[in-house]
């Protein structure tokens, strides 16, 4: 067989959901012919960041460990790094209160926090927009799983995502995923989830994970970020990030998800959790994770 020092790469663009600007959409095939149509496809959003990560992960597990080819979709904004910060928050996040959104203080402004709300929007896009072009272009995939990734924010959305349409995808990986948002109101969702779980012929599976060091209080603050020392350990305390992901997996199971990891990364924070998080929610999702 054919085999690459790298994973491949095509590039093309879609107009936003919002009408204005576009969205650049990234594709891996697999790093091996597929034998059969019908293969999986993980989509990948804040592709700005993770794409090439997941491409990569995807690339070494079907070439070397004999694990099912996927292709990988990276949705990002090919933007400047603090409009990027601006433009993903308003596309992943679920609607904040104002009171929400003011108890952020620098980081609220720092990510854009104002302009928020956009997650239904985004999903409705992935579903019946991106699927049908990816769907168009690679033919393979057609009747392949479905699997989403997010990383923090990108986590929250994956989360919304599971929550209000767990129809659409056959796999959500959640990893590090911001439940603070709007005052952990996440959480509110459940009972509503726990109905549409149970209409389903067949639900999908969950991997919901977190660095176990990402409420560690920070040392330090890189100034761009525009956050005094304290501002930032106030934030991480009241983020509750290894504790909220635990109390969310236990009530997704509580609501009846019965195909279910969770893993806090012992020696990871919030940024070097992501490669393993893709690397064990991929094998999991498409049930290789032994």
């Amino acid at each position: 067989m054919q085999f690459s020092v790298r994973a491949s790469l095509e590039q093309f663009t879609l107009a936003h959901p919002g009408g204005e600007g576009q969205l650049k959409i990234s594709v891996a095939a697999p790093a091996v012919e597929p034998p059969n149509a019908g293969v999986p496809v993980l989509y990948v959003v804040d592709g700005d960041f993770l794409f090439g990560i997941a491409a990569e992960i995807a690339r070494v597990l079907s070439s070397v460990a004999g694990f099912p080819a996927c292709y990988v979709v990276g949705i990002g904004y090919d933007a400047a790094y603090l409009d990027f910060l601006k433009l993903r928050t308003a596309d992943l996040s679920p609607p904040i209160s104002v009171t929400a959104l003011e108890e952020l203080g620098a980081l609220g402004t720092m990510i854009g926090g104002d302009h928020n709300g956009g997650a239904d929007a985004f999903l409705a896009f992935l579903v019946d927009t991106l699927r049908p072009e990816i769907a168009t272009r690679y033919p393979l995939t057609v009747g392949g799983e479905r699997v989403l990734f997010g990383h923090s924010l990108g986590g929250l959305f994956s989360a919304h995502a599971l929550l209000t349409r767990p129809e659409t995808f056959s796999a959500f990986l959640t990893s590090s995923p911001s439940l603070w948002w709007d005052s952990f109101s996440i959480f509110g969702r459940m009972p509503a989830f726990q109905k549409r779980l149970r209409a389903l012929p067949v639900p999908p599976r969950v991997f919901v994970d977190v660095g176990a060091r990402e409420q560690d209080p920070p040392k330090s603050v890189p100034p761009e970020l525009g956050m005094t020392l304290e501002e930032a350990q106030a934030q991480i305390r009241a983020s509750r990030m290894v504790d909220a992901a635990k109390e969310f997996a236990d009530a997704l199971s509580a609501a009846g998800v019965a195909d279910l990891r969770h893993i806090a990364f012992a020696e990871d924070d919030h940024v070097s959790v992501a490669p393993g998080a893709i690397l064990h929610g991929l094998r999991f999702a498409l049930g290789h994770e032994k």
